[in-house]
Protein backbone atom coordinates (compact mmCIF):
# COMPACT_ATOMS: atom_id res chain seq x y z
CA UNK A 1 0.00 0.00 0.00
CA UNK A 2 2.76 2.58 0.94
CA UNK A 3 4.60 1.81 -2.50
CA UNK A 4 1.35 2.05 -4.46
CA UNK A 5 1.11 5.39 -2.55
CA UNK A 6 3.84 6.41 -3.38
CA UNK A 7 3.57 5.76 -7.28
CA UNK A 8 0.37 7.43 -7.07
CA UNK A 9 1.87 10.32 -6.17
CA UNK A 10 4.73 10.72 -8.17
CA UNK A 11 2.59 10.33 -10.93
CA UNK A 12 0.60 12.98 -9.62
CA UNK A 13 3.58 15.06 -9.40
CA UNK A 14 4.59 14.51 -12.87
CA UNK A 15 0.95 15.48 -13.89
CA UNK A 16 1.52 18.98 -12.30
CA UNK A 17 5.10 19.46 -13.48
CA UNK A 18 4.04 18.85 -16.83
CA UNK A 19 0.85 21.07 -16.63
CA UNK A 20 2.54 24.12 -15.17
CA UNK A 21 5.45 23.69 -17.81
CA UNK A 22 2.85 23.51 -20.36
CA UNK A 23 1.80 26.85 -19.38
CA UNK A 24 5.46 28.83 -19.56
CA UNK A 25 6.19 27.05 -22.70
CA UNK A 26 2.73 28.46 -24.58
CA UNK A 27 3.90 31.57 -22.98
CA UNK A 28 7.22 32.05 -24.27
CA UNK A 29 6.32 30.79 -27.86
CA UNK A 30 3.79 33.14 -28.08
CA UNK A 31 6.14 35.83 -27.12
CA UNK A 32 8.69 34.36 -29.72
CA UNK A 33 6.37 34.05 -32.48
CA UNK A 34 5.10 37.70 -31.91
CA UNK A 35 8.66 39.29 -32.23
CA UNK A 36 8.39 39.68 -28.38
CA UNK A 37 11.77 37.88 -27.94
CA UNK A 38 13.35 38.82 -31.17
CA UNK A 39 15.69 35.67 -33.19
CA UNK A 40 19.43 35.57 -31.52
CA UNK A 41 18.10 36.79 -28.54
CA UNK A 42 19.07 34.72 -25.50
CA UNK A 43 15.91 33.82 -23.02
CA UNK A 44 15.79 35.53 -19.33
CA UNK A 45 18.23 33.54 -16.87
CA UNK A 46 16.10 30.32 -15.47
CA UNK A 47 16.37 32.00 -11.67
CA UNK A 48 14.39 35.67 -13.57
CA UNK A 49 11.94 33.09 -15.35
CA UNK A 50 11.05 30.94 -12.27
CA UNK A 51 10.31 34.52 -10.29
CA UNK A 52 8.13 35.53 -13.16
CA UNK A 53 5.88 32.60 -13.41
CA UNK A 54 6.47 31.62 -9.95
CA UNK A 55 7.44 27.96 -10.35
CA UNK A 56 10.58 25.97 -9.79
CA UNK A 57 13.71 25.86 -11.91
CA UNK A 58 13.57 22.67 -12.41
CA UNK A 59 10.00 23.40 -14.27
CA UNK A 60 11.27 26.75 -16.30
CA UNK A 61 14.30 23.33 -17.38
CA UNK A 62 11.36 21.36 -18.48
CA UNK A 63 9.63 24.16 -20.27
CA UNK A 64 13.31 24.70 -22.04
CA UNK A 65 13.76 21.24 -23.13
CA UNK A 66 9.91 21.42 -24.68
CA UNK A 67 10.64 24.64 -26.36
CA UNK A 68 14.23 22.88 -27.77
CA UNK A 69 11.97 20.17 -29.27
CA UNK A 70 9.64 22.98 -30.56
CA UNK A 71 13.02 23.95 -32.74
CA UNK A 72 12.23 27.26 -31.03
CA UNK A 73 15.08 27.91 -28.93
CA UNK A 74 18.66 26.24 -29.30
CA UNK A 75 20.50 25.16 -26.15
CA UNK A 76 23.77 24.79 -25.47
CA UNK A 77 25.85 23.66 -22.32
CA UNK A 78 26.30 26.21 -20.03
CA UNK A 79 24.63 29.49 -22.20
CA UNK A 80 21.09 30.69 -21.36
CA UNK A 81 18.77 29.44 -24.50
CA UNK A 82 19.02 31.76 -27.91
CA UNK A 83 15.93 31.55 -29.53
CA UNK A 84 16.12 30.64 -33.01
CA UNK A 85 15.06 31.97 -36.68
CA UNK A 86 11.33 31.36 -37.02
CA UNK A 87 10.96 29.70 -40.54
CA UNK A 88 7.35 28.91 -39.88
CA UNK A 89 6.30 32.63 -40.36
CA UNK A 90 6.50 34.34 -43.91
CA UNK A 91 9.08 37.19 -44.70
CA UNK A 92 6.07 40.22 -44.44
CA UNK A 93 5.91 39.16 -40.69
CA UNK A 94 2.26 39.19 -41.42
CA UNK A 95 -0.47 37.70 -39.51
CA UNK A 96 -3.96 36.47 -40.09
CA UNK A 97 -7.00 36.39 -37.73
CA UNK A 98 -9.54 34.05 -38.26
CA UNK A 99 -12.97 35.17 -37.50
CA UNK A 100 -15.79 32.45 -38.27
CA UNK A 101 -19.46 33.88 -37.70
CA UNK A 102 -22.90 32.71 -37.10
CA UNK A 103 -25.30 33.18 -39.48
CA UNK A 104 -24.00 35.09 -41.94
CA UNK A 105 -21.15 37.88 -41.99
CA UNK A 106 -23.92 40.44 -42.73
CA UNK A 107 -26.19 39.48 -40.20
CA UNK A 108 -26.60 42.51 -37.40
CA UNK A 109 -25.24 40.61 -34.63
CA UNK A 110 -22.23 39.17 -36.39
CA UNK A 111 -21.76 42.58 -38.44
CA UNK A 112 -21.34 43.79 -34.58
CA UNK A 113 -18.35 41.47 -33.48
CA UNK A 114 -16.94 41.84 -36.53
CA UNK A 115 -17.00 45.78 -36.22
CA UNK A 116 -15.82 45.05 -32.62
CA UNK A 117 -12.66 43.50 -33.56
CA UNK A 118 -11.85 45.86 -36.64
CA UNK A 119 -12.14 48.59 -33.57
CA UNK A 120 -9.09 46.91 -31.68
CA UNK A 121 -5.67 47.75 -32.26
CA UNK A 122 -3.76 44.31 -33.58
CA UNK A 123 -0.98 45.37 -35.14
CA UNK A 124 -0.57 47.28 -38.45
CA UNK A 125 0.55 43.78 -40.10
CA UNK A 126 -2.60 41.43 -38.98
CA UNK A 127 -5.44 40.69 -41.64
CA UNK A 128 -8.50 40.07 -40.38
CA UNK A 129 -10.10 36.77 -42.18
CA UNK A 130 -13.75 36.18 -42.37
CA UNK A 131 -16.13 33.33 -42.96
CA UNK A 132 -19.17 32.02 -42.33
CA UNK A 133 -21.56 28.83 -42.88
CA UNK A 134 -22.32 28.06 -46.72
CA UNK A 135 -24.38 25.32 -47.75
CA UNK A 136 -27.71 24.44 -48.14
CA UNK A 137 -28.47 22.03 -45.17
CA UNK A 138 -26.76 21.79 -41.81
CA UNK A 139 -24.11 19.13 -42.76
CA UNK A 140 -22.86 21.71 -45.49
CA UNK A 141 -22.27 24.51 -42.75
CA UNK A 142 -20.75 22.31 -40.22
CA UNK A 143 -18.43 21.11 -43.09
CA UNK A 144 -17.65 24.71 -44.09
CA UNK A 145 -16.99 25.57 -40.55
CA UNK A 146 -14.68 22.51 -40.29
CA UNK A 147 -12.70 23.44 -43.22
CA UNK A 148 -12.19 26.94 -42.12
CA UNK A 149 -10.73 25.89 -38.64
CA UNK A 150 -8.25 23.30 -40.37
CA UNK A 151 -7.36 26.30 -43.09
CA UNK A 152 -6.08 28.69 -40.18
CA UNK A 153 -4.43 25.67 -38.32
CA UNK A 154 -2.41 25.18 -41.52
CA UNK A 155 -1.91 28.72 -42.27
CA UNK A 156 1.80 29.21 -40.63
CA UNK A 157 0.62 32.76 -39.96
CA UNK A 158 -2.27 32.25 -37.49
CA UNK A 159 -1.96 35.06 -34.87
CA UNK A 160 -5.29 33.04 -33.64
CA UNK A 161 -9.05 32.09 -34.44
CA UNK A 162 -12.54 33.60 -33.19
CA UNK A 163 -15.32 31.66 -33.66
CA UNK A 164 -18.93 31.79 -33.31
CA UNK A 165 -18.63 27.99 -32.76
CA UNK A 166 -21.51 25.47 -33.71
CA UNK A 167 -19.80 22.22 -34.74
CA UNK A 168 -20.66 20.51 -31.10
CA UNK A 169 -18.34 16.96 -30.62
CA UNK A 170 -18.23 17.02 -34.97
CA UNK A 171 -15.58 19.46 -35.24
CA UNK A 172 -14.08 18.71 -32.41
CA UNK A 173 -11.02 17.22 -34.13
CA UNK A 174 -10.65 20.57 -35.95
CA UNK A 175 -10.34 22.43 -32.66
CA UNK A 176 -7.88 19.87 -31.30
CA UNK A 177 -5.68 20.63 -34.51
CA UNK A 178 -5.78 24.33 -34.06
CA UNK A 179 -4.98 23.73 -30.30
CA UNK A 180 -1.89 21.13 -31.20
CA UNK A 181 -0.55 23.92 -33.27
CA UNK A 182 -0.87 26.51 -30.12
CA UNK A 183 -3.31 28.69 -32.26
CA UNK A 184 -5.28 30.81 -29.95
CA UNK A 185 -8.98 30.03 -29.66
CA UNK A 186 -11.60 32.32 -28.40
CA UNK A 187 -15.33 31.40 -28.67
CA UNK A 188 -18.17 33.95 -28.21
CA UNK A 189 -21.49 33.71 -27.90
CA UNK A 190 -21.35 30.22 -26.79
CA UNK A 191 -19.29 28.28 -24.77
CA UNK A 192 -16.54 26.03 -25.63
CA UNK A 193 -17.46 22.05 -25.97
CA UNK A 194 -17.26 20.40 -22.68
CA UNK A 195 -13.66 19.46 -21.39
CA UNK A 196 -12.35 22.20 -24.42
CA UNK A 197 -11.01 24.90 -21.42
CA UNK A 198 -10.29 28.09 -24.19
CA UNK A 199 -10.91 31.84 -23.37
CA UNK A 200 -14.93 32.80 -24.09
CA UNK A 201 -16.87 35.90 -24.43
CA UNK A 202 -20.67 35.75 -24.01
CA UNK A 203 -23.70 37.43 -22.61
CA UNK A 204 -25.45 37.09 -19.41
CA UNK A 205 -28.04 34.88 -20.61
CA UNK A 206 -29.05 33.40 -17.81
CA UNK A 207 -29.51 36.25 -15.22
CA UNK A 208 -30.19 38.45 -18.49
CA UNK A 209 -33.29 36.46 -18.78
CA UNK A 210 -34.19 36.51 -15.40
CA UNK A 211 -34.42 40.41 -15.45
CA UNK A 212 -36.73 39.80 -18.88
CA UNK A 213 -39.34 37.74 -16.47
CA UNK A 214 -38.55 40.15 -13.43
CA UNK A 215 -39.92 43.28 -15.73
CA UNK A 216 -43.46 41.71 -16.92
CA UNK A 217 -43.57 40.92 -12.96
CA UNK A 218 -42.91 44.49 -11.92
CA UNK A 219 -45.74 45.20 -14.40
CA UNK A 220 -48.36 42.75 -13.12
CA UNK A 221 -48.09 39.72 -15.03
CA UNK A 222 -47.97 35.95 -13.06
CA UNK A 223 -49.08 33.79 -16.37
CA UNK A 224 -45.52 34.40 -18.43
CA UNK A 225 -45.33 32.10 -21.12
CA UNK A 226 -42.02 31.58 -23.49
CA UNK A 227 -40.94 30.80 -26.78
CA UNK A 228 -38.19 29.02 -27.44
CA UNK A 229 -36.05 26.87 -30.10
CA UNK A 230 -34.93 23.59 -30.57
CA UNK A 231 -30.89 24.94 -31.44
CA UNK A 232 -28.69 22.81 -28.73
CA UNK A 233 -26.33 26.18 -28.13
CA UNK A 234 -25.48 26.87 -24.38
CA UNK A 235 -26.39 30.58 -24.49
CA UNK A 236 -30.24 28.85 -25.42
CA UNK A 237 -30.07 26.84 -22.65
CA UNK A 238 -29.33 29.51 -20.46
CA UNK A 239 -31.89 31.35 -21.03
CA UNK A 240 -34.33 29.69 -20.72
CA UNK A 241 -32.77 28.61 -17.74
CA UNK A 242 -33.00 32.44 -16.67
CA UNK A 243 -37.10 32.29 -17.74
CA UNK A 244 -37.39 29.68 -15.08
CA UNK A 245 -35.22 31.22 -12.01
CA UNK A 246 -37.25 33.84 -12.85
CA UNK A 247 -40.35 32.67 -12.60
CA UNK A 248 -39.29 30.42 -9.29
CA UNK A 249 -37.84 33.62 -7.39
CA UNK A 250 -41.20 35.17 -7.66
CA UNK A 251 -43.02 32.33 -6.56
CA UNK A 252 -44.34 31.60 -10.15
CA UNK A 253 -44.80 27.89 -10.26
CA UNK A 254 -42.85 26.87 -14.04
CA UNK A 255 -45.79 25.36 -16.06
CA UNK A 256 -44.52 22.70 -19.00
CA UNK A 257 -47.52 23.86 -21.22
CA UNK A 258 -46.31 27.39 -21.37
CA UNK A 259 -43.15 26.35 -22.43
CA UNK A 260 -42.79 25.62 -26.48
CA UNK A 261 -39.98 25.48 -28.93
CA UNK A 262 -40.61 26.04 -32.49
CA UNK A 263 -39.06 23.88 -34.48
CA UNK A 264 -37.18 26.93 -36.88
CA UNK A 265 -37.70 30.88 -36.60
CA UNK A 266 -39.96 31.11 -39.58
CA UNK A 267 -43.53 32.24 -39.45
CA UNK A 268 -45.13 28.74 -40.03
CA UNK A 269 -43.27 27.23 -37.50
CA UNK A 270 -43.49 30.30 -34.79
CA UNK A 271 -47.55 30.90 -35.94
CA UNK A 272 -48.55 27.03 -34.43
CA UNK A 273 -45.70 27.44 -31.45
CA UNK A 274 -47.91 30.70 -30.87
CA UNK A 275 -51.27 28.68 -31.20
CA UNK A 276 -50.58 26.00 -28.87
CA UNK A 277 -50.09 28.78 -25.95
CA UNK A 278 -52.97 30.74 -26.86
CA UNK A 279 -55.12 27.48 -27.32
CA UNK A 280 -54.50 26.96 -23.66
CA UNK A 281 -57.52 27.18 -21.56
CA UNK A 282 -55.61 29.46 -19.40
CA UNK A 283 -53.35 31.41 -21.54
CA UNK A 284 -50.49 33.63 -20.94
CA UNK A 285 -50.72 37.18 -21.08
CA UNK A 286 -47.16 38.02 -21.81
CA UNK A 287 -44.17 36.03 -23.81
CA UNK A 288 -40.43 35.84 -23.38
CA UNK A 289 -39.31 35.27 -26.54
CA UNK A 290 -35.76 33.69 -26.78
CA UNK A 291 -34.32 36.13 -29.21
CA UNK A 292 -35.53 38.94 -31.16
CA UNK A 293 -36.31 36.57 -34.47
CA UNK A 294 -38.55 35.20 -32.50
CA UNK A 295 -40.42 37.99 -30.98
CA UNK A 296 -40.38 39.96 -33.90
CA UNK A 297 -42.15 37.36 -35.75
CA UNK A 298 -44.91 36.46 -32.39
CA UNK A 299 -45.51 40.35 -32.19
CA UNK A 300 -46.51 40.56 -36.29
CA UNK A 301 -48.43 37.20 -36.08
CA UNK A 302 -50.27 38.45 -32.88
CA UNK A 303 -51.65 41.33 -35.00
CA UNK A 304 -52.41 39.05 -38.24
CA UNK A 305 -54.83 37.03 -35.44
CA UNK A 306 -56.06 39.95 -34.12
CA UNK A 307 -54.51 40.92 -30.84
CA UNK A 308 -53.25 43.77 -29.30
CA UNK A 309 -49.68 43.84 -28.15
CA UNK A 310 -49.54 44.93 -25.41
CA UNK A 311 -52.79 45.11 -24.49
CA UNK A 312 -53.93 41.98 -24.90
CA UNK A 313 -50.47 40.38 -25.19
CA UNK A 314 -47.00 41.29 -23.71
CA UNK A 315 -43.83 39.99 -25.77
CA UNK A 316 -40.49 40.43 -24.49
CA UNK A 317 -37.19 39.59 -26.87
CA UNK A 318 -33.82 38.78 -26.84
CA UNK A 319 -31.24 40.72 -28.70
CA UNK A 320 -31.76 44.13 -29.64
CA UNK A 321 -31.71 43.82 -33.25
CA UNK A 322 -33.91 47.15 -33.92
CA UNK A 323 -31.51 49.36 -31.96
CA UNK A 324 -31.05 51.11 -34.94
CA UNK A 325 -34.30 52.15 -35.37
CA UNK A 326 -34.91 55.88 -33.69
CA UNK A 327 -36.17 55.30 -29.97
CA UNK A 328 -34.87 51.69 -30.11
CA UNK A 329 -37.51 50.00 -31.90
CA UNK A 330 -40.49 48.95 -30.57
CA UNK A 331 -39.86 45.49 -29.23
CA UNK A 332 -39.00 45.59 -25.43
CA UNK A 333 -36.22 43.27 -25.58
CA UNK A 334 -32.77 42.59 -23.27
CA UNK A 335 -29.89 44.26 -25.52
CA UNK A 336 -26.75 42.54 -26.13
CA UNK A 337 -23.68 44.59 -26.70
CA UNK A 338 -22.34 42.35 -29.85
CA UNK A 339 -19.76 45.30 -30.44
CA UNK A 340 -17.90 44.80 -27.34
CA UNK A 341 -17.89 41.24 -27.27
CA UNK A 342 -15.90 41.65 -30.53
CA UNK A 343 -13.52 44.11 -29.07
CA UNK A 344 -13.10 41.80 -25.55
CA UNK A 345 -12.22 38.32 -27.99
CA UNK A 346 -10.21 40.59 -30.54
CA UNK A 347 -8.02 41.72 -27.24
CA UNK A 348 -7.93 37.91 -25.89
CA UNK A 349 -6.50 36.41 -29.07
CA UNK A 350 -3.85 39.46 -29.28
CA UNK A 351 -3.13 38.76 -25.86
CA UNK A 352 -2.84 35.37 -26.23
CA UNK A 353 -1.11 35.59 -28.78
CA UNK A 354 1.93 37.92 -27.50
CA UNK A 355 2.24 35.54 -24.21
CA UNK A 356 0.13 38.38 -22.02
CA UNK A 357 -2.45 36.49 -20.98
CA UNK A 358 -1.55 34.25 -18.44
CA UNK A 359 -1.97 30.39 -17.81
CA UNK A 360 -5.50 30.65 -17.28
CA UNK A 361 -8.23 30.85 -19.78
CA UNK A 362 -10.57 33.47 -18.92
CA UNK A 363 -14.62 34.01 -19.48
CA UNK A 364 -16.01 37.25 -19.66
CA UNK A 365 -19.68 37.37 -19.32
CA UNK A 366 -21.55 40.90 -20.47
CA UNK A 367 -24.38 42.24 -19.00
CA UNK A 368 -27.66 42.67 -21.67
CA UNK A 369 -29.49 45.50 -20.16
CA UNK A 370 -33.02 46.02 -21.04
CA UNK A 371 -34.51 48.37 -24.01
CA UNK A 372 -37.92 49.04 -23.11
CA UNK A 373 -40.61 49.17 -26.27
CA UNK A 374 -44.00 49.35 -26.83
CA UNK A 375 -44.68 45.68 -27.00
CA UNK A 376 -45.08 45.38 -22.89
CA UNK A 377 -47.39 46.49 -20.71
CA UNK A 378 -49.73 45.83 -17.36
CA UNK A 379 -51.92 42.50 -17.97
CA UNK A 380 -55.67 43.21 -18.20
CA UNK A 381 -57.24 42.69 -15.11
CA UNK A 382 -59.94 40.64 -16.31
CA UNK A 383 -58.86 38.84 -19.38
CA UNK A 384 -61.39 36.53 -21.72
CA UNK A 385 -60.42 33.49 -22.36
CA UNK A 386 -59.58 32.86 -26.16
CA UNK A 387 -60.73 29.03 -27.80
CA UNK A 388 -58.66 27.90 -30.39
CA UNK A 389 -56.06 30.72 -30.00
CA UNK A 390 -57.25 32.33 -33.23
CA UNK A 391 -60.33 34.79 -32.01
CA UNK A 392 -60.01 38.56 -31.61
CA UNK A 393 -60.08 39.79 -28.05
CA UNK A 394 -62.58 42.18 -27.00
CA UNK A 395 -60.62 45.23 -26.58
CA UNK A 396 -63.45 47.56 -24.92
CA UNK A 397 -63.44 44.55 -22.36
Amino acid sequence: MIQLARTMNEDTNKAEVGTLATGVVKTLEARIRCGELAAGRALPSERELSAEFQVSRGIIRSAMQELGNLGLVLQRKGHRPVVQHLSRLPASGARNLGVWLWPYSGHFAAASILKGIQATNLGPLTQVIVASGAGEDWNSILDSERDFLESMADDPATLGVIVWYLGGERNLPSLEKLQAKRVPIVFVDRMPPVGFDMDYVATNNAYSATQAVQHLVNLGHRKIGMISNIDPASSVAEREEGYCRGLLDNGIEVRDDYIQRATYDADESCSATLDALLGLPDPPTAIFCINDTLGLLVHDILGRKGYQVPDDISVVGFDGLLRWVPGGGYLTTMRQDFERMGRIAATLVHERATGKAGLLHRHYLLDAPISLGSSTGAPKQNRPSVEGGSQKLDSTT
